[in-house]
């Protein structure tokens, strides 16, 4: 992409004492202290302006009378970093094991289709961020909190935002790079270059780090259930869902499934033919209707149709619609009602950028999907689409369309993804 490049040289080119501290000095302990605080705030999804340092209260007459705070001894010995840091973890491990606020909603297990299906993990759901403490090398000097930092960040949130990136993504990248640098050490074998390489890769991996789940095996876990898997395709006009669940049906064919494809876009000229054409191409039945037709009508036919012959999976490929259109996501909806898919699977189009992404969410505001699809990732896409969508709406990218033929359909790989934009 270039734009990380260009960050990393300009790191190169600051002066150590712009950015950093030596060790062992008040600067450098405050800036671990700093970087505890910025990681405890991204456990706890505080936004970087509510991070202060800790201050003195203001003394008054009666303020300790009713105070649950515990008061320093005065005549204690000084505390050390390295006591402050166990203090530290010692506090974030008890609030882990705190009992939850029974008040508190629930959230959704991130592990669990829109249909009470599970889903189930592997490859990339094993993401590890390292945001680990790495003042517990010693020597050398330590990344500190500054106005040099700040700068260059901005410069990287401005460059971030150009390659199409959401708002909200670059925020969380800016405020996890933050956190991941300030407090880290440098020394002679390990320069401040791969600090921050480093340091990105971490950043852009837990951005990408949304429940992550293993299409096929979820697929697999489905075939004992009664009747054929249900596999749902939705998105925008355009984003390449007919090719999509073509590519679906090859991929599943190939496995030795049989398939039947629902042509449920009755609204679209041509696409009933387009999708009757790529199941001839591949040898599976194609359940149609006549232009106008009800959607749901015709996946419903697709679906009973699949049971009674003992057919594995349908693949209902839906019509597009703007996200805006309540009465046509209203009609998505129906067809979701009538058939209660296995999986529901998001179209993007990694050209569409920062479109791509706000279609993605409103989408997920009317109708859940459990993972998208994302298309042109072969092409000159800038990026920021791919690091966005799975920040914005909760369900990872678990598919990339690398290509126009039938096999150009991979898993997606986040530690890959990461690697081709960074190397």
């Amino acid at each position: 992409m270039g734009l990380f490049d260009r960050f990393k040289k300009r790191f190169k080119k600051t002066t150590e004492e712009e950015i950093t501290a030596e060790e062992d000095s008040v600067e450098a302990e405050e800036a671990v202290e700093q970087g505890i605080r910025l990681k405890e705030a991204l456990d706890e999804n505080r936004p970087a302006s509510q991070i202060a340092a800790p201050t003195t209260p203001p003394d008054t007459e009666n303020e300790w009378d009713d105070s649950k705070d515990i008061t320093a001894d005065p005549f204690a010995k000084p505390v050390g970093r390295k006591e402050r840091k166990k203090a530290h973890r010692a506090a974030s491990v008890e609030k882990a094991e705190r009992p939850s606020d029974p008040k508190k909603p629930k959230v959704k297990d991130p592990m669990q289709s829109t249909t009470g299906h599970r889903l189930v993990v592997s490859g990339p759901a094993e993401i590890e961020v390292d945001l680990s403490d790495s003042t517990t090398i010693t020597g050398g000097r330590v990344l500190k909190g500054s106005a040099k930092l700040d700068r260059l960040l901005e410069e990287l949130e401005e460059e971030l935002i150009s390659s199409d990136m959401a708002h909200s993504a670059v925020e969380q990248v800016i405020h996890t790079l933050k956190a991941t640098l300030i407090g880290s050490r440098i020394t002679t074998a390990k320069k401040i270059e791969k600090v921050v390489e480093e340091a990105l890769r971490s950043t852009l991996l837990r951005l990408l780090e949304a429940g992550y789940w293993d299409f096929d095996k979820t697929v697999e876990s489905y075939l004992g259930e009664e009747g054929p898997v249900v596999i749902m395709i939705v998105g925008v006009n355009g984003t390449g869902k007919t090719t999509t669940t073509a590519k679906l049906a090859n991929r599943m064919s190939q496995q030795g499934l049989s398939v039947v494809l629902a042509a449920a876009d009755t609204f679209r000229a041509g696409a009933i033919d387009q999708l009757t054409a790529h199941a001839e191409r591949l040898g599976v039945r194609c359940i149609r209707s006549q232009r106008g037709g009800d959607a749901a009508a015709v996946a419903r036919d697709a679906v009973e149709s699949a049971k009674a012959r003992g057919e594995d999976i349908v693949i209902i490929d839906t019509a597009g619609r703007m996200q805006n259109k309540t009465n046509l996501m209203e009609e998505l909806r129906k067809v979701h009602r009538v058939t209660q898919p296995h999986l529901v699977i998001f179209v993007a189009d990694a050209l569409a950028g920062n479109d791509a992404v706000t279609q993605a969410t409103e989408f997920q505001r009317m109708l859940n999907f459990d993972g998208a699809a994302l298309c042109k990732l072969d092409t000159d896409a800038k990026g920021g689409a791919a690091l966005s969508i799975a920040h914005a709406t909760g369900r990872p990218i678990v598919l990339a369309g690398v290509g126009q033929g039938y096999d150009d359909l991979i898993d997606f790989d986040p530690a890959w993804f990461i690697d081709s934009i960074l190397d």
